[in-house]
């Protein structure tokens, strides 16, 4: 998806430029990682994966060792695990601070105990099942909002169900609805033309649309914490936060 291509490019770009050595503390899980991936013994794998393994909406996330065993050729092909078991633990792997163990200047990102935290790569298989999925999707969807490039994310907090797609050119749509309502209702708000604001080198963003003195902002987590929510909502009237809420549902 264009998207993960324009985020992988952004955090390669970053990660070269401000990336570590990996030391021998951190060498043994990297190197039972890619024996799994050698023996393409898919329950070794699946056991050295941090759950849920977040994939780019629409498609959904993987929320257990069952399902990453039953939908492994999704999400691995011939190229990313070539990728991972031709790799050099000296050369190819790095650590980044806090943020993990990127492969391939983050292609894959694991943690210290060696665990699969995050993959910038869509396989072929992916990206035709998100193809159907974005098609089902804008069947599904108001006729006011149901045109559009790519989605980008369809959140929930507790009030709100907030929507972003990419209409082209850069330019994002900002749909909400209170949560008693279906994405088939007409929005309670539709705004245009938001921005995305890309903060450090850790692939965490923002979007931001303007609503003559509001603004909206939606943080996207990328790489947090065990207990970082996948982002939050916040609302400002001019210069002041009325409203901040996490989200707790990632619609996928």
């Amino acid at each position: 998806m264009k998207f993960l291509y324009y985020t992988g490019l952004f955090l390669s770009l970053m990660f070269s430029a401000n990336s570590f050595a990996l030391e021998q503390q951190y060498q043994q899980p990297i190197v039972d990682l890619i024996k799994a991936f050698k023996n393409h013994d898919k329950a070794a794998i699946s056991s050295h994966i941090r759950y849920p393994l977040s994939r780019t909406y629409p498609v959904p996330d993987i929320n257990n060792e069952a399902e990453l065993v039953e939908r492994f050729d999704d999400v691995f092909d011939e190229t990313l695990i070539k990728q991972i078991v031709d790799s050099n633990i000296d050369t190819d792997w790095d650590k980044v601070g806090w943020r993990g163990i990127m492969l391939n200047s983050g292609v894959v990102w694991v943690d210290t105990d060696g665990k699969i935290i995050g993959i910038n790569y869509q396989t072929a298989k992916e990206q035709l099942q998100a193809k159907n999925l974005i098609a089902a999707d804008k069947q599904a969807l108001h006729p006011s909002i149901n045109t559009f490039v790519e989605p980008i994310l369809d959140w929930q907090t507790a009030k709100y169900r907030i929507r972003i797609d990419d209409l082209g050119d850069g330019n994002f749509r900002y749909a909400s609805w209170s949560i008693d309502k279906k994405t088939s209702d007409k929005p309670d708000i539709v705004l245009l033309k938001g921005e995305i604001e890309f903060e450090g080198s850790g692939g965490n963003h923002s979007y931001t649309f303007k609503n003559g003195r509001y603004s909206y902002v939606l943080q996207v987590t990328v790489i947090g914490c065990d207990t970082s929510p996948p982002g939050w909502l916040e609302v400002y009237k001019d210069d002041k936060r009325i409203l901040s809420q996490d989200i707790i549902n990632t619609g996928s």
